[in-house]
């Protein structure tokens, strides 16, 4: 590992020195920005380092911790609030959570080079790492993957290892955006503007229901009970800081939704459920259900609708243009799940559009299948693979 010389930022003076001179100078018109935090016992992740070079190649690495425990970070805000200097990401949306917290202010123009990468087709959840390596043959040391951050003082081989994350993006981040094409840049800034949609890093505990898994056939009732203990939960990890999972696991709220226990007592008798937890909750837990019993029948939660069942000629067309998908999601290495949903390929076949494929999505399968469906293109098969082609 290579010693690469950078200015390290421990006080509050000495980061508003460095934000207001990198604003400053003309010459800086985007920076290559990562973090490092800590999220293994708390609801909320803590930031523990900010890494920083400007497309001069000058390098920062900020200490929030140190520059915490007697100023403020107001200088890091700036920066990233400043409309006029990019902040360019891998994986941007770990890294703005995080840096959310700190004042409760979006970030603004930002370039996340994981969103480029899908169009170099390293696929769509493609780690810093492996984009390295397969873009500059470099392979970036895996020895501090494990360190803990929060830790100090921090040795020259875990700040370095820090500062080559961004001392490869700036060139990854030079590299794509002199290989992109204007369609592509468009559709990765609308990507990158829905990750900067302030309601993704708020809690929002009446809406934690919508995100427990295996509810998708659950009568009102079942809904509501769920609904009623996972707003619980969400409120009682922000209140202690706590992650849900140590509080209770979505396997636990649908086994209590699916046979609703009158006592605490029969609590103790649901799957995967922590005897500690209905020790510590169980009476605000029975409190939850109880509520859910007492409400009207028609305030409880109704399962969404379901679409009209597909047609067989729909299906044939569902089945020509999902080959299309598979082909682009192959050829992208894309998982096809997070390509495209059977629900939303039913969508394009019945009304020639669907809203939520946006971006990436829109410009890899929303805008080729339209031409396919509206008779403008045809689907062929060539060298063992399938592609469009345009009349």
């Amino acid at each position: 590992m290579q010693n690469i010389p950078y200015l390290s930022i421990q006080t509050e003076d000495e980061l508003n020195r460095y934000s207001q001179q990198l604003l400053a100078e003309t010459a800086i018109q985007w920076i290559a920005i990562d973090t490092e935090f800590v999220r293994t016992d708390t609801y909320f992740p803590e930031l523990s380092l900010v890494q920083i070079q400007d497309n001069l190649g000058k390098v920062a690495i900020i200490d929030p911790i140190a520059i915490q425990k007697s100023g403020q970070l107001t200088g890091l805000i700036d920066l990233l609030c400043d409309p006029g200097l990019l902040k360019v990401f891998h994986s941007a949306r770990q890294d703005i959570e995080v840096l959310y917290q700190l004042e409760h202010k979006m970030p603004v123009s930002i370039f996340d080079t994981q969103l480029a990468a899908i169009f170099f087709k390293h696929g769509d959840i493609a780690g810093f790492a492996r984009v390295v390596e397969a873009e500059f043959n470099h392979k970036l040391p895996k020895t501090q993957t494990r360190t803990n951050w929060h830790a100090r003082p921090l040795s020259e081989e875990q700040i370095q290892y820090a500062i080559d994350d961004v001392h490869y993006l700036a060139p990854l981040y030079e590299k794509f955006i002199q290989a992109l094409t204007p369609q592509q840049l468009d559709a990765i800034r609308q990507d990158c503007e829905a990750l900067l949609d302030e309601s993704l890093y708020q809690p929002n505990p009446q809406q934690a229901g919508l995100k427990v898994k295996g509810i998708r056939n659950f009568k009102p009732k079942q809904l509501a009970i769920v609904y009623a203990l996972a707003e619980w939960r969400e409120r009682f990890a922000i209140e202690h800081n706590q992650p849900k999972k140590w509080i209770m696991s979505d396997e636990v709220i649908v086994g209590i939704a699916k046979r609703p226990p009158q006592t605490v007592e029969a609590l103790y008798k649901v799957p995967h459920v922590k005897p500690s937890s209905v020790k510590d909750h169980g009476t605000q837990w029975i409190e939850c259900i109880d509520q859910v019993f007492a409400a009207p029948p028609e305030s409880w939660p109704q399962p969404q609708a379901k679409p009209a069942p597909i047609t067989p000629q729909e299906d044939v067309m569902l089945n020509l243009c999902m080959s299309y998908c598979q082909q682009i999601a192959l050829d992208y290495r894309i998982n096809l799940h997070n390509l495209i949903h059977k629900s939303e390929l039913q969508d394009l076949i019945r009304t020639s559009t669907c809203h939520s494929l946006t971006g990436w999505r829109a410009l890899l399968v929303l805008k080729p299948l339209q031409t396919l469906l509206s008779g403008q293109a045809d689907l062929h098969i060539e060298q063992g693979k399938v592609f469009l082609k345009s009349h």
